[in-house]
């Protein structure tokens, strides 16, 4: 079992075509978001397999599948399964972005079942688990709520 994170915010109306080139969207933005909030230090890196997001182009923080795009209904997900990298345990884990209509417009970001290799589950007394707290886990939480204000505001 790993850690799982949620951040969501009302949408007045929706951000993204209900499409999947509206999930890619929602995918692209989220990555971009983190290049912008780390001014360029960790990027996303398209491969053959998938996605990579690398601190300083060298080093692959999170490894993750080429994204899976839903849409349909009265949801517009992307979603990227965790492969590997430097900051994961064990492959694993989930990223999704998604887009709900229904009952009312809202966005989420979702981390779910990732395992960390600064494993909280470890003790928050450690060094691993202080470092995912202060480090990772805050940087996640900022990412997320840049995203969603961008997002609404339409600054995509």
């Amino acid at each position: 079992m790993g850690t799982a994170a949620e951040q969501r915010i009302a949408l007045g109306s929706i951000v993204v075509d209900r499409s999947e080139a509206g999930a890619r969207k929602l995918g692209d933005e989220y990555l971009g978001e983190i290049g912008r909030a780390t001014r360029g230090l960790v990027s996303a890196r398209a491969t053959r397999e998938g996605v990579e997001l690398r601190l300083a182009r060298r080093i692959t923080l999170f490894d993750f599948d080429s994204p899976a795009l839903t849409a349909g209904g009265d949801r517009t997900a992307c979603r990227f399964e965790i492969r590997g990298g430097l900051l994961v345990a064990r492959p694993g884990g989930s990223l999704t972005i998604t887009q709900h209509t229904r009952p009312t417009n809202e966005l989420i970001v979702a981390v779910e079942d990732y395992a960390p290799r600064l494993d909280p589950g470890l003790g928050r007394r450690g060094v691993g688990g202080f470092l995912y707290a202060q480090l990772q886990e805050r940087a996640h939480a900022a990412v997320g709520r840049r995203y969603l204000e961008r997002m609404t505001r339409g600054r995509s």
